[in-house]
């Protein structure tokens, strides 16, 4: 993290965490991230790693764009969480779940995906916003393992099983509506605390 001074009060500037596996949600962590700087919001981006940390005395919002992997998020993620509790009760946040059983519009409901309900029923994280988008299909990038694992899945999902498949199922407008709805959160005035 920069140590320079800040244009923006912290409670102007989010930190965005991107767990990727192949890209695309560090590809959708960066147009959130885009949307909010458009809207005057300072966004540190990072990938999640073992050090990943919300700085309260420079972050005012924190996003989480997580891939879901054979029905799991990145157990890092989790941790984070827990160490950052206080933090993300009192702060406005974001968890974009990016799955390939969102690829239709049904699916992206957080109230009935299941591995974003699992994973907020572990975390007792509760997210100011909650959106799940779909990632991108790209047999081609994956290892031989995954590439079974995932032509698998989709064959038992209806989906496209074609090994030389390359489809990009995520709506941007959706990431884009969702981001600027974050950025009104972190805009708006803080509440006053309650006695």
């Amino acid at each position: 993290m920069s140590n320079q001074p800040l244009a923006e009060p912290p409670s102007h500037r989010a930190l965005i965490v991107y767990s990727s596996r192949f890209g695309q949600s560090e590809k959708i962590a960066r147009a959130v991230a885009a949307v909010l700087s458009d809207r005057g919001i300072g966004a540190d981006l990072e990938p999640l790693t073992r050090d990943t940390a919300v700085d309260p005395t420079r972050h005012g919002a924190f996003g989480l764009v997580a891939s879901v992997r054979y029905g799991h998020f990145d157990k890092r993620a989790r941790r984070l969480l827990v160490r950052h509790t206080a933090f993300l009760e009192a702060s406005p946040s974001l968890l974009m779940t990016v799955s390939l059983t969102a690829r239709t519009p049904e699916k992206r409901d957080p109230a009935v995906h299941v591995y974003t309900r699992k994973f907020l029923e572990q975390t007792a994280w509760r997210p100011t916003l909650t959106e799940v988008v779909a990632g991108a299909l790209q047999y081609q990038r994956y290892r031989w393992f995954d590439a079974v694992m995932i032509r698998f899945i989709m064959r038992l999902t209806g989906g496209v099983t074609d090994p030389t498949a390359d489809i990009e199922y995520t709506d941007w407008d959706q990431v884009s509506t969702a981001a600027d709805r974050f950025a009104e959160l972190v805009l708006a005035p803080p509440k006053p605390p309650t006695h």
